[in-house]
């Protein structure tokens, strides 16, 4: 019963953590296309916030690529493929 409620208590921070830092990210990038529009700092972060998107979205790529070509599927299949080879292995002696 300890283990189910550490575990709740731990999804629960996981899920506020995550929408608090979702929560300042947006903010940050609110704050940043206001500030493009602004004449005071204007050009002051074009270039490493427009690299920052760009590398942003290669791996928002590389994640849909994944999850559609199936790279998740079957994660703990290598695991038991390499102890069924040790097995096998340690029975012929080799």
């Amino acid at each position: 019963m300890r283990t189910r409620s550490r575990n709740w208590w731990l999804g629960a921070a996981l899920i506020v953590m995550m929408l608090a830092t979702g929560v300042a990210f947006t903010y940050k990038i609110a704050e940043f296309i206001f500030t493009l529009g602004s004449e005071e700092v204007q050009g002051f972060a074009d270039v490493p916030v427009t690299v920052y998107f760009v590398v942003a979205a290669g791996w928002l790529c590389l994640l849909a690529w994944c999850f559609l070509t199936g790279a998740f599927r079957g994660l703990e299949e290598a695991k038991f493929d390499i102890l069924k080879q040790e097995d096998e292995y340690e029975r012929r002696g080799e």
